[in-house]
């Protein structure tokens, strides 16, 4: 089986892009296997994750996201953001925008006067208040956020001096994250309406280089600390991403914003096993 795909970034949060309104690929325990070669950086393509853009019967398409390891993942803020302008290529959508289904509702995207593309997400429930969680020999001092999927958000002196190999682990499956475990974000603010993220990733199982969800997180965390509306999100990547969002009834309607790029394209053979004699 060989099959297109192309190679996108989101601020440098990389994926592999495959349009499947006609689907070709195994479903169920077959697939996995494929997207962690897929996303393999020795021996594939690379990324982390995998984007398929579906039909749907009532948005102008759907959003399957896996993760890097093959298994699904509810959302992914950057990723939503690059297939919407996978679609605006594909000559999907009206007007500069695109209406879509992701595993968390449906969504919106458009492009941006910046050359970007905006993502409405939605409503987002009010960060969690501030919780002590002891892990790696210490006392972390955060808040839960569901941006999709849930985010620990961490407050610290300096992203850059975070020990992310020993911190970040011990919190992204700490028993208070149960059963599916917490992606984490450590955040440093940089003065009014910027911080600085760095983000450990479940799925990935290490640090990206950008976090779409892990930003819209990090923007709701700071607005529970009393912080306004938008909020510029430096990643650990060198990119921005911009948060916007409103009070409503429920959390807050969010925004987020960023570059959102195609890098190459091409075509995965993808060969049958060889069978054992």
């Amino acid at each position: 089986m060989e099959f297109p795909f192309v190679k996108m970034h989101g601020g440098a949060n990389d994926f592999v892009v495959v349009d499947h309104r006609t689907p070709f690929l195994p479903e169920g325990d077959a697939l996995q296997p494929l997207v962690a070669r897929l996303c393999d950086r020795r021996r594939g393509v690379g990324g982390d994750g995998l984007l398929l853009i579906e039909r749907d019967p009532e948005c102008d398409f759907a959003m399957r996201y896996f993760n890097a390891d093959g298994r699904p993942a509810d959302y992914c803020g950057n990723g939503a953001r690059c297939l919407a302008r996978r679609a605006f290529d594909l000559g999907i959508g009206r007007e500069g925008r695109v209406r879509f289904r992701t595993a968390v509702g449906i969504q919106e995207a458009r492009s941006t006067t910046e050359g970007g593309i905006e993502v409405h997400f939605g409503v987002v429930a009010p960060a969690s208040d501030v919780l002590a969680v002891e892990a790696a020999g210490r006392t972390f001092q955060g808040r839960l956020v569901r941006a999709g999927v849930p985010h620990f958000v961490v407050v610290v002196e300096r992203v850059e001096w975070t020990p992310m190999g020993e911190w970040a682990p011990a919190l992204r499956h700490h028993a208070r994250f149960q059963p599916a475990g917490a992606n984490v974000d450590f955040v440093a603010p940089l003065g009014a309406g910027r911080i600085a993220m760095r983000t450990w990733e479940r799925g990935v199982e290490g640090e990206t280089l950008a976090c779409g969800s892990g930003a819209i997180a990090t923007a709701l965390a700071a607005a529970a600390e009393g912080a306004a509306s938008p909020i510029v999100i430096l990643t650990a990547g060198g990119d921005e991403l911009r948060v916007t969002f409103r009070p409503v009834s429920g959390g807050h309607d969010v925004w987020l914003s960023g570059p959102a790029e195609t890098v190459f394209s091409g075509a995965w053979a993808e060969h049958a096993p060889a069978v054992q004699e």
